[in-house]
């Protein structure tokens, strides 16, 4: 949304209701099972309504991970939880994901 202007506060508020239900979408997305390593970082670098979603939160939400052991790979990997997900290299997100699958 870097750049755009808004003439009304429901604008704004229309705006704001997009992004977080695109966030939301993918979020579950990546619950269903729907994403990859690879395909996660794409998406992630072609959407700019995920670019500063916490990785956190994705993390937790792959397959077979927990909200601690999601915390524990992110720690192995040197990544902040509270980095936003467009920081996450491709390689990191194939490793997370690896991790839930075990």
């Amino acid at each position: 949304m870097k750049g755009t202007s808004f003439s009304t506060l429901q604008e704004v508020e229309g705006a704001v209701s997009e992004v977080l239900r695109g966030r939301e979408q993918f979020v579950g997305a990546v619950a269903r099972g729907e994403f990859h390593g690879a395909s996660v970082g794409e998406f992630i670098s072609n959407n700019p309504h995920v670019h500063a979603l916490y990785v956190v939160k994705v993390a937790e939400s792959v397959p077979g991970m927990g909200k601690v052991s999601a915390r524990r790979a992110l720690d192995e990997l040197g990544v902040n939880y509270l980095s936003p997900c467009l920081s996450v290299t491709s390689q990191q997100w194939e490793t997370l994901f690896a991790g839930g699958q075990k």
